[in-house]
């Protein structure tokens, strides 16, 4: 009974007196902390402030799971407000995540009814449909002796269980793990360009392929700057034949402001009759040799920037 201890209470600034400046670096170096609670798997940091497509607003942290899933995460000390929930939601969209975890050392009702709600929604429409998980995360910290232990509690998450078996039972509901299983699961119609776009896309230097889990669609990904480990991502690729061109990602940090409406222009060139949205145009069955030669000429242009 000796070995039994009770752990007092202790305030995290104790640890890390302050959000930004300390308790954010440490979450990100270590994840773990965090994969231990939300049944995600490994989690992997991207990157710290990580900057939101097209406006002057950042993340706190970025993060994935081992198979490639965005996760996005926004902390906070004391009681979240409604600034961090909405924000953090509209970063997790902007960043193509398909979960945002929000850590404060509290979380009042009204906030927590907000997630499961969301959830709901979520284990509704389940990844394949764009649906995106909330995780409210309680942060708090307990001494025992001379050492201090962080405690980590989810306090709202969805039922993964119900998302799983959602996932199963939809028709082709197994998750494309490979192109092959990808391109299985895309419209006929739509299959031979399919593998073609995906086909000229492995072939490329540095060229990187995303598959997430529970959902049908790839992510196709590049490093702007080779000597960066993370990933642009250039075009999401879907089965039923739309593919969305992430324009926001290319604005301010490839494609500087005077050369916009050429970026417009060659959009427009390669995907006719393109549905022209401010962030994220979409194109319907592209023609593979039209996705490669904007792609060619993005890169050329991220490559230039990152020598300038």
């Amino acid at each position: 009974m000796d070995l039994i201890v009770r752990p007092e209470p202790a305030d995290v600034r104790t640890v890390w007196p302050g959000e930004a400046r300390d308790f954010t670096p440490w979450l990100a170096e270590n994840p773990d902390w965090l994969s231990d609670v939300l049944d995600l798997g490994p989690l992997t940091t991207v990157a710290i402030e990580a900057q939101v497509p097209g406006v002057n607003r950042y993340l706190d942290i970025l993060m994935t799971t081992a198979t490639g899933v965005n996760i996005a995460v926004e902390n906070q000390y004391r009681r979240v407000d409604h600034d961090h929930l909405t924000r953090g939601l509209a970063y997790a969209v902007a960043l193509d995540c398909r979960a945002l975890v929000v850590v404060a050392e509290d979380h009042a009702s009204e906030f927590v009814a907000i997630a499961d709600y969301l959830n709901k929604a979520f284990e509704a429409l389940g990844v394949d449909e764009g649906g995106i998980a909330v995780y409210l995360v309680s942060l708090g910290i307990n001494k025992v002796g001379a050492s201090y232990v962080p405690t980590f509690n989810v306090i709202s998450s969805p039922n993964r269980w119900l998302v799983e078996v959602q996932a199963a039972q939809a028709p082709g509901g197994r998750s494309p793990g490979s192109k092959d299983a990808f391109v299985s699961q895309c419209a006929s119609a739509f299959q031979p360009s399919a593998t073609a776009i995906l086909n000229d896309w492995e072939a490329r230097d540095r060229g990187f392929l995303r598959f997430n889990p529970g959902s049908a669609s790839v992510s196709l990904d590049y490093p702007y700057d080779p000597s960066s480990p993370t990933k642009t991502s250039i075009f999401v690729l879907y089965k039923d034949g739309q593919m969305t061109v992430n324009r926001g990602y290319f604005l301010e940090s490839v494609i500087p402001e005077d050369r916009v409406d050429e970026m417009d222009s060659r959009i427009a060139e390669a995907f006719p009759g393109y549905k022209r949205l401010p962030f994220y145009p979409v194109a319907y069955s592209p023609d593979p040799a039209g996705v490669a030669a904007f792609a060619s000429w993005l890169i050329a242009e991220g490559s230039n920037a990152g020598q300038r």
